[in-house]
């Protein structure tokens, strides 16, 4: 008996040596499935849970007239999809949420998002499918109270970058501030520790 709980002890240490010594990537215990949202994507096209699955993704969510979270966090996304290419390594989906569907039409967002990289993707929606996969992800963000048809107010959101795996899970985030050389990294030894 006393063999048998050693070795499975001895497992579950092998099992824990074996995951990559991650730098700026914080892992979930576990990986969280989300649904029941749908979103539309800068092409034009319905975007739900299912999209999201089939590949590693990099998902940041903000708004367009954001003045400076969003376009240093985007270019930063640029710089990190840039130097995996250099390397000849896959690059994650790079995926930007906008959490302010009254100015973020997905027309305003294709032009805004193929200025970063005409590879990303930006998404939106109504506020009750933005709220739906915000809050299942675990994000944070206000729009302030305003009248339809205004075109100033205040917008705040969190600024980590989520990770979510091949079957479509949350696995894992980036905090501010961005460390571009040490996500690139992590996300080199994410990808190939699967």
């Amino acid at each position: 008996m006393l063999v048998l709980v050693l070795a499975l002890g001895l497992t579950a240490c092998g099992e824990q040596a074996s995951q990559p010594d991650f730098k700026a990537l914080k892992m979930f215990p576990q990986g969280k499935s989300f649904s029941g949202f749908t979103l539309t994507s800068h092409h034009g096209k319905a975007w739900d849970a299912e999209a999201f699955k089939g590949t590693y993704s990099v998902v940041f969510f903000g708004f367009a007239n954001c003045p400076d979270i969003c376009p240093t966090t985007l270019l930063d996304m640029q710089k990190i999809d840039h130097q995996l290419k250099q390397q000849n390594l896959p690059s994650p989906r790079f995926i930007f949420i906008s959490v302010d569907p009254n100015r973020d039409t997905p027309e305003n967002l294709k032009e805004y998002i193929n200025f970063f990289n005409p590879e990303f993707y930006a998404l939106t929606g109504d506020a009750a499918n933005i709220l739906s996969i915000a809050t299942q992800l675990g994000v944070a963000y206000n729009v302030a109270e305003h009248e339809p048809g205004d075109l100033v107010y205040d917008v705040d959101h969190a600024s980590a970058l989520y990770v979510l795996n091949p079957a479509g899970e949350r696995i894992g985030l980036f905090t501010a501030p961005h460390d571009v050389q040490l996500i690139t990294q992590d996300l080199m030894a994410l990808m190939e520790s699967s």
